[in-house]
């Protein structure tokens, strides 16, 4: 095993004047996933006329940073649709301004502006580069994996990124790991909430991978896929994105706390999308079935206080559920682009600037707690 070298220190800046001019987008809706191969499109294409806008005004002071973010460029997709991916999971991903070309990150970048986003953190899931063969589905993460580094290089200060690995390919994910942080220069990993073949990233087989990464003190992102936890409930009826998403997310994170990841692997620190699904409502009940019942190894709520949460959710009494009972430094801004764009886009930084908390712990969720979060990767000879 390689040995652990001396922290690398990221910079997210938190200043500068917001642009004014913007290209409209239309409304996004995304419906079911991988699982059923159903999926809606925008009803409209994104129109190239711009329009003057005023940045949204922020009474906490200070920009946000937005860390749930995705850019899908259409080359990977085609990508892994060649190694094996169903066209039916990347079809959710096309034609929704979230390409890589310049068009689309021109007006990406105005609406962040617009938002008073300074950085967002990028990731690919569920667009993973998981194919039946090792060799090609690594391909394809070294493929993306390069597209991000690029793209954080060349937009400075207005990306990070989050890498992607092969999984459920042990060999060829340890092989991308040390590249991704050594070479690269990403934040951390984001992983699927379901791997191929219905396998959970807390599967024993994958230890390996999950050594490697708190070899890193890596942050892991967990991240759904749309396909509706695997449940018949939730796909035959079209619910994917709906509930599915948050399910997924949250079942994920049990799976996690079941196989006691977070101890076995204590410099992991995970990032979970969505404000943790419905881990907030259920924690006394996930507590009292360790406490009653030792569903769980250790107490899952001590542990669920040492992740972070994205907001990408928009509903403020469940933004202030989670504040209180995960606390407002594990909160952290989240929009979910492309999948809400426009003034949906805004909305996502909004609704925590006008959420009734106190101002300093407003200003933790738009951005202290990812500056702290972020500002350090590990990385190794």
């Amino acid at each position: 095993m390689s040995q652990p070298r001396q922290a690398r220190f990221v910079t997210i800046p938190l200043q500068g004047d917001p642009m004014t001019k913007t290209t409209r987008r239309s409304l996004l809706t995304a419906g079911a996933g991988a699982a059923t191969g159903a999926f809606f499109v925008p009803a409209t294409a994104p129109s190239a006329q711009a329009a003057p806008l005023t940045p949204t005004t922020d009474a906490a002071g200070g920009r946000a940073i937005d860390t749930h973010a995705h850019v899908y460029p259409a080359k990977y997709l085609d990508l892994l649709e060649q190694i094996g991916v169903p066209a039916s999971t990347t079809a959710i991903a096309r034609g929704i301004g979230a390409d890589s070309t310049d068009e689309d990150l021109s007006a990406r970048l105005r609406w962040m502006d617009r938002a008073n986003v300074e950085t967002q953190i990028i990731a690919v899931t569920p667009q993973v580069p998981s194919g039946p063969d090792g060799a090609s589905s690594l391909a394809a993460a070294r493929q993306i994996n390069d597209e991000y580094a690029g793209l954080v290089q060349r937009h400075a200060g207005r990306f990070l990124a989050y890498g992607t690995l092969p999984l459920p390919h042990v060999e060829e994910s340890l092989a991308e790991i040390p590249r991704l942080f050594d070479d690269l220069g990403v934040v951390g990993v984001s992983l699927t909430t379901v791997l191929p073949g219905g396998l959970s990233p807390a599967d024993r087989r994958f230890d390996p991978v999950w050594q490697a990464l708190n070899e890193r003190a890596a942050i892991v992102n967990i991240h759904a896929t749309g396909s509706g936890a695997l449940s018949s409930m939730i796909t035959e009826h079209q619910l994917e994105w709906v509930n599915g998403a948050p399910v997924e997310d949250a079942t994920s994170v049990l799976h996690i706390l079941k196989a006691d990841i977070p101890r076995r692997f204590p410099d992991v620190r995970f990032h979970i999308a969505h404000l943790g699904g419905d881990l907030p409502f259920l924690a006394q009940r996930i507590e009292d079935n360790y406490t009653d019942w030792q569903a769980f190894p250790v107490s899952p709520l001590d542990t669920l206080r040492t992740m972070w949460f994205d907001a990408a959710n928009f509903h403020t009494p469940s933004l202030r559920l989670t504040v209180e009972t995960f606390g407002a430094d594990r909160i952290m801004a989240g929009s979910d682009h492309p999948y809400f764009q426009e003034d949906k886009y805004v909305r996502a930084f909004d609704y925590i600037r006008k959420a009734p908390l106190a101002p300093d712990e407003v200003s933790a969720i738009l951005a202290g707690n990812a500056t702290a979060l972020y500002k350090t990767t590990s990385k190794s000879r």
